[in-house]
């Protein structure tokens, strides 16, 4: 093995996409006309429908000054704040009509960032999302808070519209400050959150650590696919819980109260964190809701499912609480109908997690009688199975088990919302309350929960998610081992997942690729993981010239300078820049693999030796005699692997 090195010719680059790769256009927002919109105090009694009436309006002087005005300047703009309540254009364009309409209203117009990060963070965020979706993405850092002297209605309103009318602004909004806490239904519920003994650590899966290091599901959408949802009970009336649109759930699914199973299962998953009822594992994930049946199509499990995923980005989870007749004379899971089991491993294939239940009838999924469910391979979901609600955690004796399902919740003795079989306060619907939420629905929750927990946490961290083949390892090898019975996999343990995410990170990438000969240029994945215990790594490079060679090297510094027709994303510090021997030839399709083995020079020792803890990034260089720039090479992106037990 030899240290790679090359003469360099340092460049300033901004992280933003390639010459040559084309972004979809983004449409500028238009927020109509500027007006408070009133709060629900003000409003007391007149246009609250359904929600939760407060015990008493608040006076509405509370919030007269909680609310400020807000706008964004056109992304062309690059408006910027001068560092004294001013505001100026990178691009140099034209800002004076702010200070002219200030002079003409007769009021000082001061702007402050409306999100408070480093416009880095910002501008780091804004290239992943154009590099993930094709799409333009809007200047974040362009959005501002404007502070006057008076923020009453009417001088908002008036300094809104005419601040709209301005060509260089795209929107403005009157942003609503100090909104009273969400409302218990009357009577008052009291809090019931200890009563959920699944939130501590064994035998529960320790919800109140992941909330301590902020893993609350922010970010991260959880689609529940099933019959029905209570959508006005106290403790999920105060978020959008986004019922498919176009679909309505029939009377019979509330007629033979199977509206309380979507209720129970969003319980544990998304209640609110409000004082009153329970506090589901993942309070400020987004909740959307898909209907299995509908008057207007009928059944349509496989239909709402794939609209599920379809409407998910890569992270996202999608739970599915159903099960369906196998061929043992007990229920499995749904994706023992092909059907479902395509669109699933489609999903998972797409980035889509998808979460499901075993099934309640106690079904071996190693017979022979499932040999061809078996056969079809693995669509890459998560199946969870029922286990006991101690530290135990051996198989319930319905729970369906077999190789193929991979973790285990409880099973028995959820606390949780509907049914009312521990409370129904006031005798009203609406505020029933459960402590016998039993079954692999049950259980389902708490993996799907703990995904979400996951992945917010990811996101926040490092500004990506697992794939679901990672979050999945991640939580078999964090989990807590199984008892007694067949198998149904290990209970989660959401704090040693947290944790060893802390340590062992998923793959980053950054810098940028370069167009070469055949089309954008190439990017540089990961597949398997950086454990070295596992040794299971493998590097690929997609987008690169069918049959040309190329090499992959590594350096413990980041760059961006000019090299070939590309980029050098690595520096190599005091290691060098090491390149992994033999060079590959890359395939027709433009894919170049390299599996990486710790066991071989250098990674087991010397120079550029691998060991837990390390952070290193990785390149692919790659020829290309008729690239755009001459030079007959060219590099992918960089791609940041840090190493763990």
């Amino acid at each position: 093995m030899q240290k790679f090195a090359v003469p360099l010719t340092l460049a300033t680059l901004s992280l933003v996409p390639a010459m040559g790769q084309e972004l979809q256009p983004r449409s500028p927002l238009d927020t109509g006309e500027v007006r408070v919109i009133p709060f629900p105090a003000e409003t007391f009694g007149a246009d609250l429908g359904q929600r939760p009436i407060p015990l008493a309006p608040l006076p509405v002087a509370t919030h007269a000054m909680g609310r400020r005005l807000t706008l964004k300047f056109v992304d062309s703009a690059r408006a910027r704040s001068d560092g004294s309540g001013g505001i100026e254009s990178r691009a140099g364009e034209d800002l004076s009509a702010i200070d002219a309409l200030a002079t003409q209203l007769g009021v000082e117009l001061g702007f402050e960032p409306l999100i408070g990060l480093a416009e880095s963070k910002l501008s780091a965020l804004e290239a992943r999302a154009a590099a993930r979706s094709g799409r333009q993405q809007p200047d974040l850092a362009g959005m501002y808070v404007v502070r006057l002297a008076d923020n009453s209605v009417d001088e908002l309103e008036r300094i809104g519209n005419r601040l709209r009318a301005i060509p260089i602004v795209e929107w403005v909004w009157i942003e609503t400050l100090a909104v009273p806490p969400p409302n218990d239904i009357p009577p008052t519920t009291r809090d019931l959150e200890p009563n959920q003994a699944y939130r501590g650590p064994d035998p529960g899966i320790d919800v109140d650590y992941a909330w301590s290091i902020g893993a609350r599901g922010a970010g991260i959408r959880l689609s529940d696919c099933e019959y029905g949802w209570d959508a006005d009970h106290e403790d999920l009336n105060d978020i959008d819980i986004h019922i498919e649109a176009g679909q309505t759930i029939p009377s019979w699914v509330y007629s033979n109260g199977w509206h309380h199973h979507g209720t129970a299962v969003l319980g544990e998953t998304s209640s609110q964190d409000n004082g009153y009822g329970c506090s589901g594992i993942v309070p400020d994930a987004e909740v959307y809701t898909w209907p299995e049946w509908s008057d207007e199509e009928g059944a349509r499990r496989v239909t709402c499912i794939a609209n599920a995923i379809a409407d998910s980005d890569v992270g996202d989870v999608v739970l599915l609480e159903m099960q369906t007749s196998g061929a043992g004379g007990g229920f499995g899971p749904a994706e023992l109908n092909p059907a479902v089991w395509s669109v699933t491993k489609a999903g998972t294939d797409a980035g889509v997690v998808v979460v499901g239940a075993a099934g309640n009838g106690n079904q071996n999924l190693d017979s022979a009688i499932y040999g061809t469910y078996m056969g079809w391979g693995d669509s890459g979901a998560i199946l969870v199975g029922a286990g006991s609600a101690d530290a135990s955690h051996d198989k319930l004796s319905f729970s369906t088990f077999g190789s193929r399902i991979n973790l285990q919740g409880w099973g028995q003795s959820v606390f949780t919302l509907g049914y009312g079989s521990f409370a129904q306060y006031g005798g009203d619907e609406h505020q029933a309350y459960t402590s016998g939420f039993n079954g692999t629905s049950s259980a389902s929750p708490f993996v799907a929960g703990a995904g979400v927990a996951i992945q917010s946490y990811a996101l926040a961290q490092t500004g990506a998610v697992l794939s679901p083949s990672e979050l999945r390892d991640l939580l078999i090898a964090t989990g807590i081992p199984q008892g007694t019975g067949g198998h149904i996999g290990p209970f989660v343990d959401l704090a040693a997942a947290l944790d060893f995410l802390d340590n062992c990170p998923p793959p980053s990438n950054y810098c940028s690729t370069s167009p070469n000969s055949a089309g954008s240029g190439a990017v540089i994945a990961a597949t398997g993981s950086t454990s070295l215990t596992a040794n299971d790594l493998t590097l690929s490079a997609n987008g690169a010239i069918p049959g040309e060679f190329g090499l992959f090297f590594y350096g413990s510094e980041q760059a961006q300078v000019a090299f070939g027709d590309g980029l050098l994303c690595i520096a190599g510090g005091a290691s060098g820049l090491v390149r992994v021997s033999p060079p590959v030839v890359i395939d027709p399709f433009g894919v170049g693999v390299q599996p990486i083995d710790y066991a071989l020079p250098p990674f087991d020792g010397g120079s550029g030796q691998i060991q837990v803890g390390d952070v290193w990034n990785w390149q692919f260089w790659y020829r290309d005699p008729n690239g755009p720039g001459g030079s007959g090479f060219n590099t992918s992106d960089g791609l940041e692997l840090t190493f763990c037990l």
